[in-house]
């Protein structure tokens, strides 16, 4: 009885073993090597032990074959990335020179503090160098916003209009202190002799606590009117920076109750009339809680010249009346169109045709 016992207890475990072996055989070549590490006591005592040997071996090596696609397809979209953003970089250091007029032939300009020359017309492009006050530069053409561009180490280089003029800056800081050039006076500015009007000696005198702010336009018309008793800011060849960082500045420290702030700018960058807009609106709300009113003369017709088209003044100020909030406009433009009127250039006018526009913006004023 015990013989038969113990043989079929061994038959029983020969069954057992030679299943466990059959379903080992049945997996693969890898997996079977690592499936006979299991001891033998464990395989025969126990088959669930067995049973559950093998999956975990299975799980694993699935898991490792299911995360190597996963790091390879991760390379491809770090590459598109990459790609593009240096395709946004050559954008943002390309100039439209459509947009930039060439003159017919070089011409000499001289800078009025020391600037950087940048590799395109606006401020949000590379500096590239310098210009110290009074250095020359030949400028070639302008792009529409006003900027001058020039050569620049055989390269295409622009600096701003704001701070190029067609004369070289006299040293007069030497001879002249900084106040006398706040707000001159009419007696402080005799008209010279080589420079006398042409027309006949006319007597305007502006009412009490007129600024004339502006460019080389209000710069003749102080010149033949003789001051017109007024006090002037103004200029050649200056625009909005000039207009923000430096005459607004000088113009604060006078402009109180009863003051009549004019404005005469936007002819040398007209491309920047909402900037003008916006910060003329600003300033005429602070100058009114003092007392004072601002009023701003349209820029007046050109002709053929290298700066800007009529095309180009009509549509400044057509933009910008219309923006201008609790400040007056006078029309000069209209007037002269209608009037008729005299140049000396494609920009500046006739001593005649000078009092004529002013007399205009000072009966506006009354």
């Amino acid at each position: 009885m015990h013989k038969k016992t113990n043989v079929r207890k061994r038959l029983g475990k020969a069954s057992v073993l030679i299943l466990l072996i059959a379903v080992i055989s049945t997996m693969g070549c890898g997996k079977a090597k690592e499936a006979t590490v299991v001891p033998e006591a464990e395989t025969i005592g126990n088959t669930e032990q067995a049973a559950e040997v093998t999956p975990e071996v299975t799980e694993t090596v699935s898991e490792q074959e299911s995360s190597e696609p996963e790091s390879s397809e991760a390379e491809p979209e770090t590459k598109v990335e990459q790609e593009s953003s240096e395709e946004e970089s050559s954008e943002e250091i390309t100039v439209d020179m459509s947009k930039v007029k060439a003159f017919d032939a070089p011409k000499t300009m001289y800078a009025s503090k020391k600037i950087n020359i940048r590799k395109g017309p606006s401020t949000s492009f590379e500096s590239v160098g310098m210009l110290n006050a009074g250095d020359p530069v030949e400028v070639i053409g302008q792009d529409a916003a006003g900027w001058y561009e020039f050569k620049y180490k055989n390269e295409v280089a622009f600096a701003s209009n704001d701070y190029l003029s067609e004369e070289a800056p006299v040293a007069a800081d030497a001879t002249q202190p900084d106040a006398a050039a706040v707000l001159p006076t009419p007696a402080a500015q005799p008209i010279v002799a080589d420079a006398a009007p042409a027309v006949s000696p006319v007597v305007v005198t502006a009412p009490a606590g007129v600024l004339i702010i502006g460019d080389s336009r209000c710069v003749q018309m102080r010149d033949v009117s003789g001051g017109g008793g007024c006090s002037w800011i103004c200029e050649k060849a200056k625009g909005y920076t000039w207009f923000e960082s430096n005459a607004l500045p000088r113009a604060d420290e006078s402009i109180g109750k009863g003051t009549k702030v004019v404005i005469a700018l936007g002819v040398n960058d007209v491309g920047n009339v909402n900037n003008y807009a916006s910060l003329i609106n600003y300033k005429a709300a602070e100058w009114a809680a003092r007392g004072a009113k601002t009023y701003f003369v349209s820029v007046n017709p050109v002709w053929e010249n290298p700066y800007v088209t009529e095309e180009q003044v009509q549509n400044f100020n057509a933009t910008l009346q219309p923006q201008l909030i609790g400040v007056k406009w006078i029309d000069t433009h209209t007037y002269l169109m209608n009037n008729g009127y005299s140049m000396v250039d494609g920009m500046h006018f006739d001593d005649a045709t000078n009092l004529k526009v002013f007399q205009l913006i000072v009966g506006s004023l009354r």
